[in-house]
């Protein structure tokens, strides 16, 4: 009997995309400086608040847009104070938000339903911030820390007008695919 030859058929993946919030900040170089040796993603995307994490989806750009659309729509610009110390998981370093953190949480809640739901990651609490530094080694996280204090003593201002969808083009390169506004 004749065995036959099983032939596979290489998809290509699904895109990798996220939500993201590019404020535009006055004193932003302080930020700037401090990333580009610290973040690994510092030279692929400008200082960013992540409202949702990547994920691979066979949802459209057009279909994604329509979601953030129907959140957004009737959302008000409203301010963002960026200020003080953020971490998570002894590994990531930032500066949080003190003013527009409601704000930003309910819009990070309301784009996670609908066709975002099942990417949703409910283990982690959602802070927003700005990373500022990723730790290499164990032992770098307390260092890393003091350091970062001269960023996050800073205080960053700004009006939150629209956030990007982005794709990720490469390990090192995400593209912004679409800005939607928030109402004017």
């Amino acid at each position: 009997m004749a065995s036959k030859k099983l032939t596979y058929i290489l998809r290509p993946t699904l895109p990798r995309r996220a939500i993201v919030w590019f404020p535009q900040f006055a004193n932003q170089k302080v930020i700037d400086r401090f990333r580009g040796t610290h973040d690994p993603l510092a030279q692929a995307l400008a200082p960013h608040v992540t409202l949702v994490f990547p994920f691979n989806s066979r949802l459209t750009l057009d279909q994604l847009a329509a979601h953030s659309q129907k959140v957004l729509r009737l959302w008000p610009c409203f301010p963002v104070v960026m200020h003080g110390f953020w971490s998570a998981q002894n590994e990531f370093i930032g500066v949080g938000s003190q003013v527009g953190t409601d704000a930003m949480i309910e819009i990070h809640d309301r784009l996670y339903r609908g066709p975002l739901a099942e990417f949703l990651r409910p283990e982690f609490d959602f802070t927003p911030h700005i990373t500022l530094a990723k730790t290499l080694q164990p032992n770098q996280f307390d260092s890393l820390s003091r350091a970062a204090a001269i960023v996050t003593r800073e205080t960053f201002r700004d009006l939150m007008r629209s956030v990007t969808i982005i794709r990720e083009e490469t390990e090192n390169e995400w593209l912004h695919e679409r800005e939607i506004f928030l109402q004017h």
